[in-house]
């Protein structure tokens, strides 16, 4: 065909892109407009273009685009829907489907989503589960805290504590310490409240930390005591007195210690941690000084408790 004939079919396309007439694409896929539209970043036509042809061609590669589209604009859940029918048929995909999660869970993290940041990790993590996330470790500590799953919450605060930098170190094992507290192990809530206390031994958190180590401490020596495990009784007791705190307990503490003294055959202390009572108490009444005053007859004077 001579040069001639062809111009006049060039001038008709060109003005049929020109006024955007409806047949001037029509030779284009959906997949390519919307490969065209992605490279613009022009996302929405893009995942417009690509759930067409993924309804005319449901290919992996459709699929994917889809899929990485809905990511991409903010659809985390329309987008995971896609990962999961993609990875039912190819598994090959699911490190891009986790590269994908991560990228939604540090937009959530850059702004305090700390709900939409769980839901992401969690994601990538079910995809694989060695996945490196501590970079969202304490955030996420955090969340599940705060929604009472503790087992999942200690296991994001350990991974903080393990890369925390030297500034942030006292508040996470404050942190820990607390929801050990929570959970009632009391030896663990000790363990971390003493490691923070000597990295922050003065302030509000360090006379809260004291306080509830004293708390503690007094719990465990009553259980232990209970038990029959009268040195570690003896140990969790003296903690109480030494740290003088809590200051209601105080008088309960020495009646606990004149009790493991008394149960170890140290008559002499014992009689002195009873007295001690009494002497908190100089107004003389109440159970406790009544039951105080009972064992210092008892070993004073031979009488058994009561008479």
């Amino acid at each position: 065909m001579s040069p001639e004939r062809r111009l006049p079919g060039r001038i008709s396309l060109l003005l049929c892109l020109a006024l955007g007439a409806p047949g001037c694409a029509d030779s284009e896929s959906a997949l390519s407009r919307g490969d065209r539209f992605w490279a613009d970043a022009n996302y929405t036509a893009a995942l417009a273009e690509y759930r067409l042809a993924l309804r005319e061609h449901p290919t992996d590669s459709t699929l994917l685009r889809v899929a990485h589209a809905y990511i991409e604009t903010d659809q985390f859940e329309r987008g995971r829907e896609m990962y999961d029918e993609l990875l039912a048929r190819s598994p090959a995909y699911a490190d891009q489907a986790a590269f994908d999660y991560v990228t939604v869970a540090r937009r959530a993290w850059q702004r305090s989503d700390r709900y939409g940041l769980a839901a992401a990790v969690e994601a990538a993590l079910a995809l694989r589960p060695g996945l490196p996330v501590n970079e969202f470790a304490l955030q996420l500590a955090r969340y599940y805290a705060s929604t009472a799953a503790d087992d999942r919450a200690l296991d994001f605060y350990e991974r903080a504590l393990a890369m925390a930098p030297p500034d942030s170190l006292s508040t996470i094992l404050f942190e820990l310490a607390s929801l050990q507290e929570s959970r009632g192990n009391c030896e663990e809530a000790i363990s971390f409240f003493r490691a923070f206390r000597e990295r922050e031994p003065a302030g509000e958190r360090a006379d809260q930390a004291r306080w509830r180590t004293g708390n503690c401490s007094f719990l465990l020596a009553r259980e232990a005591r209970a038990d029959g495990r009268l040195e570690l009784a003896l140990l969790y007791v003296d903690a109480v007195l030494e740290l003088a705190v809590p200051q209601n307990f105080q008088d309960d503490a020495w009646f606990e210690r004149g009790e493991i003294m008394l149960a170890l055959g140290r008559r002499d202390d014992a009689l002195f941690a009873f007295v001690r009572v009494m002497e908190l108490n100089p107004a003389g009444s109440g159970q406790l000084v009544e039951r105080a005053r009972a064992r210092i007859d008892q070993l004073r004077f031979g009488r058994a408790p009561g008479r």
